[in-house]
């Protein structure tokens, strides 16, 4: 969770991952083992290579036969043997660390009950957080910060507010320095009417943060190194997140696409393709509604709003959330390592 990537380092003997951010044929002990099957050969046991203690460089390697780490094949990258968690390997405490106001907490026992209560504080943050939005605006963000907004996805994030004229994306100042910028590049490559939709906010506490994330319709992720713990809060909250898994062999451009298919429902977030990711954008703005409940209380309709509801309701039986369960993996995996 540190540093998301391999160290390439022979003395690493293991990390802990899963096979959607670290695919079995990016690492380099798996394909050694796939091209001696393939020539009916049984992969021999890996024996560490013992040197004298004076040659720290290279004390512990071990000896992976043909693969040879100097031949740029391509085929993989990780030099390390995979823990592979069956679900997620980001482990996170929130189902502990972080409920809800009491006013959710006690709305009652039955999902219905929960879910209006959670409708009525979502509202009552949008306002206090957006009061010059209109009820029809649809919210994307992005909390990430703002090194990871590369010059391409920054486009297709201006082609998406160009699609949807009542949309919004919501940025932190993050550092406050880069906005500035991106106003400016914005109002260059769209226009001012478009660049007036990407709205800045000052980077909130930890609480307050996982808190108002339910603000925001659907989360925009960043391709080249996405949300981490960010994808987290925000599926935390409810809300949707965008996700495209641009890199094969790129650890950190994974690791959303593997949180938001821990909670079942990855085929509705993880996109395949630049365009897609926009489309998919697109298709969640215009298509949605809202209608009034009690005390005018906005209820929002379409296909974000009810994977939002599905997210919600479930985080406390997500295999995301659920850190017993990632723990019991992780003894099992160090049992088996060892």
């Amino acid at each position: 969770m540190g540093f998301a990537g391999t160290l390439g380092a022979g003395w690493c003997d293991y990390v802990v991952t899963d096979p959607i951010v670290c695919p079995p044929w990016t690492v380099r002990c798996e394909v050694r083992a796939e091209r001696l099957r393939l020539q009916g050969r049984k992969p021999r046991e890996m024996e560490e290579v013992k040197k004298s203690s004076s040659d720290l460089s290279s004390a512990g390697h071990w000896d992976f036969g043909e693969l040879d780490p100097e031949e740029g094949c391509g085929d993989w990258v990780y030099t390390e043997r995979m823990i592979y968690m069956p679900h997620t390997y980001f482990v996170n405490d929130h189902r502990q660390g972080f409920r809800e106001d009491e006013d959710v907490r006690n709305a009652g026992s039955d999902a219905e009950s929960v879910w209006r209560a959670e409708v009525a504080v979502r509202w009552r943050m949008r306002q206090e957080v957006f009061p010059q939005l209109g009820d029809d605006v649809f919210i994307f963000a992005n909390f990430n910060q703002l090194y990871k907004i590369d010059p391409a996805l920054f486009r297709m994030w201006l082609r998406i507010l160009e699609r949807c004229p009542r949309a919004v994306i919501w940025l932190l100042r993050f550092p406050a320095a880069g906005e500035q910028h991106l106003r400016r590049v914005a109002i260059e490559w769209s226009g001012p009417e478009v660049a007036s939709r990407v709205v800045f906010t000052d980077v909130a506490p930890k609480h307050v943060h996982i808190k108002r994330g339910c603000v925001a319709d659907a989360f925009l992720d960043t391709p080249e190194c996405n949300a981490h713990t960010t994808a987290v809060d925000i599926l935390w909250s409810g809300t949707p997140v965008l996700t495209w898994p641009r890199h094969e062999h790129k650890l950190c451009s994974r690791v959303a696409a593997s949180v938001v298919c821990a909670t079942g429902h990855g085929r509705d977030m993880v996109v395949g393709s630049a365009e897609e990711y926009i489309e998919r954008a697109v298709e969640w703005a215009h298509s949605a509604s809202h209608r009034y409940e009690g005390e005018g209380v906005r209820v929002g309709c379409g296909p974000a709003a009810e994977l939002r509801r599905q997210l919600f309701l479930a985080r406390d039986q997500s295999r995301l959330f659920d850190t017993q369960r990632w723990t019991r993996n992780l003894e099992r995996g160090l049992e088996e390592a060892w």
